[in-house]
């Protein structure tokens, strides 16, 4: 996605806590006083403006790049705020030596005060600039609407509607899997063992946005498969096929324990050996990309110790990767146009949801039929419809040529990105943050919500309600959850409430897509070669 499309979200959730800072160093400084002030004013003229450029830049490429300069400019000015800050709790010497060295009150006073003119200069620039795209300031009764409408569709967070329509397959998969006579994993050229005999794979086939791993995860949890492997093993593959960190997960995910780190491959051969030799075991291979027969071999190799009737199940958007498996192929078909509208309906249905009259259903049939079977997208259009509930918007998505023009592979994404693009600003910014976790990380909602606190991204709505940090970050994490941006939901069993989530691998590319570059960055230690200098936030990839 190219960067002049990504939308730039969460000025205003640096905004707040930046002018409160600034307030509390205007008291507190000398010599700069004047400057800070001034500051300080420039920022709130601003913030007022900033819903309605959010609102604006949708259409309007260049109030889109008024926004991102802006946003520069503000990460700059929390920069210097944040060096100032440091500065007045650092402990003072008085020794003649501070008088001429860089620690000097004098000389650190100067150089603030021209990188705070520097950036009162650039924010009077953007200021005026904003008079030709016609913004209007946001009133507090305004913000204080879109938070209640977001309390009320946060009532009713879990949602199984994507599993609509997958009972057969389900059911005819269960079926292959535990049936004696299926057929074994093919002999390659690689000559493994007759072990190999043992074991047969079955490979789940369809495009993105299907609900494959969903079949898997269902048929994973069936309580036939259950009594009939042991022990079961759930590993997500996606785009890098590292042994090395395969044969880890399947320890991890087999012994429900950290595997510390082996010094190389043959030492988590040896341990997996251990975990499956003689017994009927159930892997999951979730996601699967490469079609090299002979990466396949070599994992292969140390899987064959497994007990008579053991199985494999792959998940895959690629027949070439199916046929390299071997084994049985099961090709996921669309759900009916029935099933895509059962979907969309149970979520509009939901409480707090729209009344559906004759002309809502029917406009809700036709844009069920533009899913293309896909249920994914008809959950996600679901939810959109759920949170816009005039017809007029509906009849919108109906006639969004952009999105039923998108070519067929980049269609949910697209479809995707449109509910993204209808999230408010604080909730865009607290879902792209999630990028920072690997494809098929379980997140636990208690860290998330603590990271977002530490990152500034959650503050009490305009219209001065009494909430906690912690309240709000729960009312964001269960309108992701309600809006299908996090799926594969498990609930504490004492409090009732989500505890982890997962995203699906459609919505972690979307999160990636519409994170500025300078956002969030992922670093490779081994070379130590990349320029992160400007990244805001930064994953190290080992």
């Amino acid at each position: 996605m190219a960067m002049d499309n990504i939308l730039v979200n969460g000025v205003t959730e640096i905004l707040k806590p930046l002018i409160a800072l600034i307030s509390e160093q205007i008291t507190l400084a000398w010599g700069v006083k004047d400057d800070l002030k001034k500051l300080k004013g420039t920022l709130e003229s601003i913030q007022a403006l900033i819903s309605s450029a959010e609102e604006k830049q949708v259409n309007d490429p260049t109030v889109r790049l008024w926004l991102r300069r802006l946003k520069d400019i503000v990460y700059d000015a929390d920069d210097v705020m944040d060096e100032f800050t440091y500065e007045s709790m650092r402990p003072r010497k008085h020794k003649v030596r501070d008088l001429v060295s860089s620690g000097n009150p004098l000389l650190f006073q100067f150089k603030m005060a021209r990188k705070i003119r520097a950036i009162n200069e650039k924010l009077d620039e953007i200021y005026k600039n904003s008079d030709m795209y016609h913004l209007q300031t946001t009133s507090a009764s305004q913000d204080h609407q879109t938070r209640e409408q977001r309390n009320r569709l946060t009532s009713s967070i879990l949602d199984d509607s994507i599993l609509l329509g997958r009972k057969g397959a389900k059911s005819d998969i269960i079926k292959v899997l535990t049936d004696k006579s299926s057929p074994s994993l093919s002999t390659s050229s690689s000559g493994i063992s007759s072990q190999s005999e043992n074991i047969s794979t079955l490979s789940i086939v369809g495009m993105g946005g299907l609900g494959k791993t969903t079949v898997a995860q269902m048929i994973y949890e069936n309580d036939s498969i259950v009594r009939n492997f042991e022990p079961r093993g759930w590993v997500c593959v996606s785009d890098d096929f590292d042994i090395y960190k395969i044969l880890k997960d399947i320890i991890e995910s087999i012994t429900l324990k950290k595997c510390e780190d082996p010094s190389n491959v043959d030492v988590l051969a040896k341990q997996v050996k251990e975990k499956l030799i003689g017994k009927k075991y159930l892997l999951v291979l979730d996601d699967l990309w490469n079609e090299d027969i002979r990466d396949w071999d070599k994992l292969k190799s140390f899987l064959v110790y497994g007990g008579l009737g053991s199985k494999i199940l792959v998940t895959t958007r690629n027949h070439k990767v199916s046929s390299v498996v071997g084994g049985t192929v099961h090709d996921l078909i669309r759900v009916s146009d029935d099933v895509c509208w059962s979907i969309i309906e149970k979520k509009v249905s939901s409480q707090g949801g729209a009344v559906l009259t004759p002309d809502m259903t029917n406009i809700g049939r036709d844009i069920a039929e533009k899913c293309d079977g896909l249920p994914l997208a008809a959950n996600s259009l679901g939810s959109l419809m759920c949170s816009r509930r005039k017809k007029s918007y509906w009849l919108s998505i109906i006639n969004n040529n952009d999105l039923w023009s998108t070519p067929e592979h980049k269609k949910v994404i697209s479809i995707l990105k449109l509910s993204y693009d209808n999230l408010p600003s604080p909730l865009q910014q607290c879902f792209s943050y999630c990028c920072i976790f690997p494809k098929d990380w379980i997140i636990h909602r208690e860290t998330l919500i603590r990271l977002w606190m530490a990152e500034g991204f959650l503050s009490p709505s305009s219209g001065g309600d009494d909430i906690s940090f912690e309240d709000i970050g729960n009312e964001y994490f269960d309108y992701l959850v309600w809006s299908s941006f996090f799926q594969d939901v498990q609930k504490d069993r004492l409090l009732g409430d989500v505890a982890t989530c997962k995203m699906h691998d459609l919505v972690h590319d979307l999160a990636t897509s519409v994170i500025d570059c300078n956002e969030f960055g992922i670093g490779k230690v081994r070379d130590g070669k990349e320029e992160v200098s400007e990244v805001r936030r930064l994953r190290v990839a080992i």
